[in-house]
């Protein structure tokens, strides 16, 4: 199959020959080039042009979860620059990293472009345990418990969720938030969430057609059409999805992979999809399901391949930052959502 047409910045872009990340390395030498690259993206917070993202607070915290009290779960909490005495709508966030790598240093400028282009809003980006080390459902009960331990605890880090508790990630990180979503509803209805931002979400295991829900099939063509898409293909893909190792008998369930539950009664969702990119229908499915479900959904599209915003010297990056902050005040203007 031909790979997928690149948009004319990407190809300018590639022609300088940036460095990616070489998924058919071993893992921990996937982990090193994948933590240096964020290091180095945060680096450039130093620049001018960065003064934005630069004035966002961000403090580093341990926390401990009941499931889990042996372990030590690093939480990044990020706030606006200007002092604020009021307590504010707060955020959940799971970093991106495809479930076996990344912390919260990947997700970093974008979790500061969410609160810097605007937005009081209090965010604690949560750093899960990683596959193969740990099993599918450990990194669910991870998510899940986080969520349960915000919604408690949001008022020690500047928080209120009754001014509006949401859930947001990228890749993995967005297929934690919208399955937490699901489990929250179901399992905790306590928990009124506010909304959900899912940037590039897998929300299935895609193994061919009889992998979708009946009837969107023809709805899931980006994993042939981006099998061989530039950064990350689907081989890679499915690289990802062997690490994370779900049962044939789990991956149908909904509280695992929200494509299979009833999806009514969600809160608003906010969703980014990029275009050559394997996963990018599994986006387009999720938001017609919860549109035909009654969940109100905005969308942002970006002509460019998974995990671009890794490069921000590109224009598109920028801007896609900006767009995500308007997205997410598209989720604040609601307030807060009742179950």
């Amino acid at each position: 199959m031909a790979p997928p047409k690149m948009s004319e910045e990407w190809n300018t872009f590639a022609a300088t020959k940036p460095k990616y990340v070489n998924h058919n390395e071993g893992l921990a030498s996937i982990r090193e080039t994948i933590n240096q690259q964020s290091l180095d993206n945060m680096a450039l917070l130093k620049e001018p042009a960065m003064a934005v993202l630069a004035s966002v607070n961000a403090k580093d915290a341990v926390i401990t979860l009941p499931h889990a009290p042996n372990h030590k779960f690093v939480i990044r909490v990020y706030s606006p620059g200007q002092n604020k005495s009021a307590a504010l709508p707060i955020m959940l966030y799971f970093h991106n990293g495809y479930w076996a790598t990344g912390n919260v240093n990947g997700d970093d400028l974008g979790c500061r472009a969410m609160i810097g282009h605007g937005n009081d809003l209090i965010i604690i980006s949560f750093e899960y345990r990683l596959a193969p080390e740990n099993s599918w459902d450990t990194i669910l009960s991870d998510a899940e418990s986080a969520l349960v331990w915000v919604n408690q605890n949001a008022s020690s880090y500047g928080g209120d969720i009754h001014k509006g508790l949401y859930i947001g990630g990228a890749t993995a990180g967005a297929h934690l938030a919208a399955a937490t979503a699901v489990r929250a509803r179901d399992r905790h209805p306590s928990i009124g969430l506010s909304g959900q931002c899912l940037i590039v979400p897998t929300v299935l295991v895609y193994s061919g057609p009889q992998s979708v829900p009946p009837g969107w099939a023809e709805k899931v063509v980006s994993h042939q059409e981006n099998a061989e898409a530039p950064v990350f293909g689907e081989k890679e893909w499915q690289k990802y999805l062997s690490l994370l190792n779900v049962p044939e008998s789990e991956k149908k369930k909904g509280e695992n992979f929200p494509v299979w539950a009833d999806l009514k009664g969600l809160p608003r969702t906010y969703l980014a999809m990029d275009g050559p990119d394997p996963i990018r229908d599994e986006g387009y499915l999720y938001e017609a399901m919860l549109r035909k479900a009654g969940v109100q959904t905005r969308t942002d599209h970006y002509e460019l391949p998974n995990w671009f915003v890794q490069f921000p010297q590109l224009p598109t990056t920028a801007r896609a930052g900006m767009e995500l902050a308007t997205g997410v005040r598209w989720l604040l203007e609601a307030g807060k959502y009742t179950l």
